[in-house]
């Protein structure tokens, strides 16, 4: 969310446009954030001009952040939403903004509606802050069919996420393997990102051990691991447990920490497929970190998640059950032609540039 966010930043900037940053003093109270941090070690992009006043579940400075918003006489106001959890915040601060004299346009940019964890209250939270807003942009068909079906009677687009490359160049695979302390004669799957329950992450461990993916046990498939890079958001022992029983424990690496940005290109560097097993989602940045690191794909038909994949011979898409996903390993790891898919993905990352984005929600 951030690195999308200061993306979009720059390249409004870049266009000549002044942009400034409403920003959060807390997003999550400690007790409710599963994580290890809200913040990155990471010094702030030295374009950006950011205000953080806003605190998610302070009422004072949701009318300190609405009256603030009104004063700076913006051209246009884009909220980014990604969690209802937001939306009490959200929707009081543009009413507020309103009521002290803001005139300028709302967009709503929801990365998602429904949350991948169960909030109560979640569809009068929903509508309550798209009661606020003039037109709301989506990343997936499914998440603006959500809003309609929400009763939001104002213009619903959907735009294409753009590619990740604030990452920098790809990173070749002996570098990329050396630089993670990893021997490079061995071939490498790649989970990414925090792993939560939604994300499907146990299903993957049950894929590789099933016997849709033999290959796995057989002798030219034993010099295939999988790389786990992320923080995890939930226990990790059942995870440790689970690789225990299935016996995988000497092939899945564990890197259980987030990563920070300039070590992404790395473990996408090493890998020659990216797995995302999710049991549902509306889209996902990784996907966008692969086009623009050329790796092929495995990913589950759920939500908006393979929407914009389908038919595009990036990878194999699966439905998120252990046999049809340990089937479409099968496909991308016996493939002896996997440039094909290298090719399709670079291919495809040349269609999701910044600039069309950044004009697309300008309405421009």
């Amino acid at each position: 969310m951030t690195s999308f966010n200061q993306r979009l930043v720059q390249e409004w900037q870049s266009m000549g446009h002044r942009v400034t940053v409403l920003n959060y003093k807390v997003q999550y109270p400690s007790w409710l954030f599963p994580g290890t941090t809200q913040f990155t070690d990471e010094s702030a992009p030295a374009h950006l001009v950011s205000h953080r006043l806003l605190h998610s579940v302070g009422p004072i400075s949701w009318w300190r952040s609405g009256r603030w918003l009104a004063a700076q006489n913006p051209d246009l106001v884009l909220l980014r939403y990604w969690t209802p959890w937001m939306a009490p915040a959200l929707g009081f601060l543009t009413r507020i903004a309103r009521y002290t004299g803001l005139r300028a346009p709302v967009i709503l940019l929801a990365d998602n509606l429904k949350p991948h964890e169960k909030i109560p209250v979640t569809s009068p939270l929903n509508r309550w802050v798209l009661g606020a807003v003039d037109k709301v942009l989506t990343l997936s068909h499914s998440v603006a069919g959500e809003a309609r079906a929400l009763g939001f009677k104002g213009p619903v687009q959907v735009l294409h996420h753009p590619v990740y490359d604030h990452f920098g160049p790809s990173m070749d695979r002996l570098s990329a393997c050396q630089a993670l302390g990893l021997p490079s004669e061995r071939l490498y799957l790649l989970f990414f990102g925090l792993i939560r329950p939604y994300k499907g992450l146990d299903l993957l461990f049950r894929a590789l051990a099933s016997p849709e993916f033999p290959l796995w046990n057989q002798a030219e498939g034993r010099a295939w691991s999988l790389i786990v890079a992320g923080e995890f958001y939930e226990p990790m022992e059942p995870y440790r447990l689970l690789l225990e029983e299935l016996g995988l424990q000497d092939r899945v690496i564990l890197h259980p920490a987030f990563v920070p940005d300039h070590r992404v290109s790395a473990y996408f560097g090493a890998a020659e497929a990216l797995v995302l097993p999710y049991r549902h989602a509306t889209q996902s940045g990784v996907t966008q970190a692969a086009l623009h690191f050329g790796v092929p794909m495995v990913v589950t038909k759920v939500g908006g998640l393979a929407e914009e994949l389908e038919g595009r011979g990036v990878g194999e898409l699966c439905h998120p059950e252990v046999g049809d996903l340990a089937a479409a390993l099968q496909r991308i790891c016996s493939n002896p032609d996997r440039s094909s898919y290298r090719e399709a993905v670079q291919k495809m990352a040349s269609l999701y540039a910044w600039r069309p984005f950044a004009e697309a929600v300008l309405g421009e």
